[in-house]
């Protein structure tokens, strides 16, 4: 029987990446600038109790990034700093460059071969938030919206 999951978002989500926005905004991102200063950028603390209260209830953590594998041990090291625990860590291949869109829709494929099945998630970009509807995922949060009012 498949476990129970709950998705999080890191880049803007679990990380709160606002001090960093302006390396990748524009007509030139530099996405290696934007995940090397990540490290240096604050957890969410709201978002840090969701994914404690989600394995205190005992659904699986997973992270599901659009970040490339090359960022596994920073990300890795963050989430130590940051005392996240996870069951899952899921990122695109090195230079894979797709759509966040696309990459996320096979990593969701991936984490239910794994044995997952996500009844919710937590996620900061509309593409994705679509996304997670439209795979059947029964709770999606906009974290862009305060989240102290929902459960």
């Amino acid at each position: 029987m498949p476990r129970p999951a709950v998705l999080f978002d890191l880049d803007g989500t679990l990380c709160d990446t606002t001090e960093i926005e302006h390396l990748i905004e524009g007509p030139d991102p530099d996405y290696h600038a934007f995940h090397a200063a990540s490290a240096g950028c604050p957890a969410r603390p709201e978002l840090v109790e969701a994914a404690r209260r989600a394995r205190e209830d005992g659904r699986a953590v997973l992270l599901v990034t659009s970040r490339e594998f090359i960022w596994r041990d920073l990300t890795l090291d963050w989430l130590v700093a940051h005392q996240i625990e996870h069951d899952g860590l899921y990122m695109r291949y090195a230079s894979d460059f797709r759509p966040a869109q696309v990459v996320k829709a096979e990593l969701l494929e991936q984490l239910r071969d794994d044995g997952f099945d996500p009844v919710e998630a937590w996620e900061d970009r509309d593409d994705i938030l679509q996304l997670w509807r439209d795979a059947g995922i029964p709770v999606v949060h906009d974290t862009r919206e305060s989240v102290s009012h929902q459960p």
